[in-house]
């Protein structure tokens, strides 16, 4: 498990903007039960790449017990959906490429067109920056302006509706949920990313919510129950 250096408390604040931006992007936005994202009718089926594009993508992993994976966000849509509602938050709250924020042209940009080798080492680039990020965090991003809720808490709200939405018993709350990060290449399936001595890509804390369905540390620990 990595561990935070000395100096990171400001890099900490600043990285889970990071992670909050692009859950966000697909918690808050309304989606219907039966769509895998919420723009999958003008952006095609399962939201998966374009033609000649990798996205990188963050889901629920196996959240209703059927190997199945349910949309939380993706690279590059979230950072589309940030240029039209606050450009500034794209210098300070995504992922970097060569000390830069990343750009939407880097998911069309190939050494090799449509490798999914390629595509799944620059996700792992790109996402292993945020696998360490907060869960408690109030930081104002996309669809959290505010700041009035925690993505804790936001993830809570979204695994319920999608276990509610699948008649799965909600009563209890949920532990340990993994929040997995996946690749599509060029309209192809989304796929786990991961390395070859790390194996697959998780957000670092798994997600656990209470009977009430807010967001509660996994080991008991203190957090930030909520942005007031």
């Amino acid at each position: 498990k990595r561990k935070h250096t000395s100096h990171s408390r400001s890099h900490t604040m600043l990285s889970s903007r990071h992670l909050i931006v692009v859950l966000v992007i697909g918690v808050v936005s309304a989606q219907r039960a039966e769509r895998f994202c919420p723009r999958e009718r003008r952006d095609g089926f399962e939201c998966r790449a374009k033609t000649d594009q990798f996205k990188c993508g963050i889901f629920f992993d196996n959240l209703l017990g059927g190997r199945e994976i349910k949309w939380i966000g993706a690279l590059p849509d979230a950072i589309a959906k940030t240029r039209r509602k606050d450009p500034e938050l794209i210098k300070t709250i995504f992922p970097k490429v060569n000390k830069k924020p990343v750009e939407e042209n880097y998911f069309q940009q190939w050494s090799n067109t449509c490798d999914s080798a390629e595509a799944n080492s620059k996700c792992y680039l790109l996402m292993d920056q945020i696998a360490d990020d907060r869960l408690d965090s109030c930081k104002k991003t996309v669809g959290n302006l505010d700041g009035e809720d925690t993505i804790g808490n936001q993830l809570c709200g979204q695994a319920r509706r999608f276990l509610a939405s699948a008649k799965k018993d909600t009563s209890k709350g949920l532990r340990n949920q993994p929040l997995a990060f996946y690749s599509s290449t060029c309209k192809g399936k989304w796929n786990p990313v991961s390395s070859d001595v790390r194996g697959n890509l998780q957000v670092n804390e798994k997600l656990c919510c209470d009977s009430s369905w807010k967001y509660v540390k996994c080991d008991g620990g203190n957090f930030n129950r909520s942005c007031n």
